[in-house]
């Protein structure tokens, strides 16, 4: 079994350990992932609100560089279909700092000037302060997503990336104390389209490493 210390390093190369370090975090939906040919698999149903998520069983994660190699497939034009990479922490208070990944709707497009292959990429904070900005990733591609968090007196700065570019920087009011766990999922989600899907939608995760 892969150690629980720092760093955390997924290859997603064996259900086992896959098994043993991630639990199942999904919403009234069925458990619609596979580990594959050293990669994670998650699908959602067509005509459906299924939330499908794993997170790592660690709950510790804090300052440090978080990253995901992930396969953006082509989603049906407008479908409520979203990729997620984040980092959540649960409690009285919750945090939430992500990246969703979708086809998006018509008016954001079109804000966008998004090309008929390239997805919306939402990076957020959910909380203290809220804040979200829009980007665009390729559709059909590999791409690495990467989320850094700093200490600045005690609060996280958080800072994404796509493909080593820098995206957004953002200074917050949430303490340092509060921890993460990391989360990989597909989601049917109202936001980020007009229609529900009519086709089954997939993702797929290489990698998923934590650094400090």
């Amino acid at each position: 079994m892969k150690s629980l210390a720092i760093p955390f390093i997924e290859n997603f190369d064996s259900p086992t350990d896959f098994d043993a370090l991630w639990k199942d975090d999904s919403s009234n939906s069925p458990k619609s992932y596979s580990i594959e040919s050293n990669k994670l698999k998650i699908t959602t149903r067509a005509g459906s609100q299924d939330r499908v998520k794993r997170h790592t069983r660690r709950k510790d994660f804090g300052v440090g560089n978080y990253s995901w190699r992930i396969f953006v497939s082509r989603f049906e034009e407008h479908a409520r279909s979203s990729i997620g990479a984040f980092l959540y922490h649960s409690g009285k208070q919750v945090y939430e700092f992500d990246f969703e990944i979708g086809s998006g709707k018509p008016q954001l497009r079109a804000k966008l000037n998004a090309e008929n292959d390239e997805a919306v990429v939402y990076c957020t904070s959910q909380s203290n302060p809220f804040s979200s900005e829009k980007f665009k990733v390729k559709m059909n591609a590999w791409s690495d997503f990467k989320i850094s968090l700093a200490d600045v007196g005690g609060k996280y700065l958080i800072k994404w990336y796509l493909n080593n570019k820098l995206l957004k920087t953002l200074q917050t009011e949430v303490n340092t104390k509060m921890k993460f766990s990391a989360y990989c999922s597909l989601e049917n989600l109202s936001f980020m389209g007009t229609e529900w899907p009519t086709q089954e939608h997939y993702v797929l995760f290489d990698k998923f490493t934590f650094r400090q």
